[in-house]
């Protein structure tokens, strides 16, 4: 009887830094794989140089190296850019006899057949996709790829809502954050990974208020979020809304002698300020520059990265105007409806039509919508699944009986979460989400004290939500230490104790003002 071919999957990346992401990821690989080979790149095609290759090699052997765990030294040994193609080939004639498969988030599958040397990459290699919170792969993606023989294997695990973008945002504006291991925290401590300080500094340098560098600080993280989803460059676009309002508390007539204001509108100003001090101090690219001195009014022919600063300063949490949730969703629905409506929206403040820019810029996207329908936002009940579905756990259609979304979610998640302490759960808390993320409106997250325990009080809760609710989860994730259960606006965690003190979830969206403890006397 012949043998089967070894399986392999090769896990690249910056890993800059390595997080509690990559490494949930590396240890639910080790349960599918024979292998995993995770690759640190020296200089990533997405980023600008491998000054600290070294570094983040030596932190990935430390977090990920194990018995079946193999952290590969090949890029960062053969320096220059890291393409995937390269890499292919080099283990693709190591390991000749097995089956290749080539580990990517759900969140770069829109442009997996945009890669170089694709023809020739998917030869070597299958695609495993692992699904990310908020990158569903959409039917048109399936018939692209499949269109162009590009095999793919969806995981069967969900990847954890972190990215290194964020981790480095936080770092940039000290922010407390819990989403490395010790490792990689020692070595942020040593400013290893501090890609945006010297843009924060500048916002305090030029008396920029605490109100207005939250908001900027806000700004960052939602240009972080459109540059994944457009897949532009994550470090401009949050370089750009750094710096976008570094100049809104100087008084633009210190500098009319140094800047041609045109026919920007005072308030509007701030911009050309701004991006005139980002290139002189900071040595910024042109395009950024431009990013910055059009954010406030759009202009026309704006490049995706001007797109992405323009919404994301006007669709940021702490943001407060009607529109604002449709404006949110056009942005995930066509970005070209959500600039148009956007500027729509815009162009009914007092004075805006003083701007001759983003007059043109309505006019501009008034056009390229021409054609294209403003679709209804869905309403706020039970969202579709964030992630795609596995053969094993189809979607099935989640019907709450009441239409007041928010209120039934709440309901849902106050069922499981008593259900959860009828059978002996412990620590059982309800988060609100509140808008923090858009994976869901409610988490339920409880201990249980075995592995057999968590598998059965996964059990008692679909029971209890299936009779009372007439609701299915859409899908499911279980291992012998954690059980999670995807209701669309309420998703239910149940863990061992050692499992979730490990991944500590709450620190990700608990604040302390919006958790209701189940079952405490």
């Amino acid at each position: 009887m012949k043998n089967k071919p070894q399986k392999i999957a090769i896990f690249g990346g910056s890993f800059d830094p390595p997080h509690y992401g990559h490494y949930d990821i590396v240890k639910n690989l080790e349960r599918a794989f024979d292998k995993v080979i995770v690759v640190p790149a020296y200089v990533s095609p997405f980023k600008t140089d491998g000054s600290d290759a070294a570094v983040r090699f030596a932190l990935c052997k430390k977090i990920f190296a194990s018995e079946k765990t193999e952290v590969s030294r090949r890029e960062v040994s053969k320096g220059g850019v890291s393409y995937s193609i390269d890499t292919a080939k080099y283990f693709s004639k190591k390991y000749a006899d097995a089956a290749l498969y080539w580990v990517i988030g759900s969140e770069e599958t829109p442009y997996l057949d945009k890669w170089r040397n694709i023809d020739e990459l998917k030869k070597l290699v299958k695609f495993y996709i692992v699904p990310r919170p908020g990158f569903a792969i959409s039917d048109e993606i399936k018939s692209r790829l499949k269109k162009n023989k590009i095999k793919t294997v969806i995981g069967k695990f969900c990847g954890l809502d972190i990215s290194s973008t964020r981790i480095k945002i936080d770092i940039a504006f000290g922010k407390p954050n819990s989403f490395m291991p010790s490792a990689a925290a020692s070595a942020v401590a040593r400013g290893v990974f501090d890609t945006y300080g010297k843009y924060v500094a500048l916002l305090y340098k030029y008396g920029l208020s605490e109100r207005r560098i939250e908001h900027t600080y806000a700004v960052a993280l939602r240009g972080a979020e459109l540059a994944k989803l457009y897949g532009a460059s994550a470090r401009d676009a949050v370089t750009a809304c750094i710096l976008h309002d570094m100049a809104k508390s100087l008084d633009w007539r210190d500098y009319e002698n140094k800047i041609d204001f045109g026919d920007f509108p005072e308030p509007t100003r701030h911009g050309l300020i701004a991006a005139h001090i980002a290139k002189a101090e900071c040595g910024i690219s042109d395009e950024i520059a431009h990013a910055i001195r059009y954010h406030t009014t759009g202009t026309e022919n704006m490049t995706v990265l001007d797109e992405i600063v323009y919404l994301a300063d006007k669709t940021a949490a702490g943001r407060r105007y009607e529109s604002l949730p449709y404006v949110r969703y056009l942005c995930e629905y066509d970005k070209t409806l959500a600039m148009y409506y956007a500027l729509s929206e815009v162009s009914k403040l007092k004075d805006s039509e003083a701007c001759v820019h983003s007059v043109c810029a309505l006019d501009y996207y008034k056009k390229l919508a021409a054609g294209k329908a403003l679709p209804t936002m869905p309403e706020r009940t039970f969202k579709a699944p964030s992630v795609a579905e596995t053969p094993e756990t189809p979607v099935k259609t989640v019907k709450p009986k009441k239409t007041d979304g928010l209120k039934e979610a709440r309901n849902v998640a106050i069922t499981a979460a008593k259900e959860l302490d009828l059978h002996k759960g412990r620590d059982i808390d309800v988060i609100e989400l509140g808008g923090k993320t858009i994976v869901a409106d409610y988490f339920v997250i409880a201990s249980a004290s075995s592995s057999t325990a968590v598998r059965a009080l996964g059990g008692y809760v679909e029971d209890k939500l299936t009779k009372k609710f007439g609701i299915d989860p859409s899908r499911r994730d279980l291992n012998a230490e954690w059980y999670a259960l995807d209701y669309g606006a309420v998703i239910i965690h149940i863990f061992t104790d050692k499992t979730r003190e490990f991944y500590n979830i709450e620190r990700l969206w608990a604040d302390g003002t919006n958790v209701t403890r189940i079952g405490d006397k």
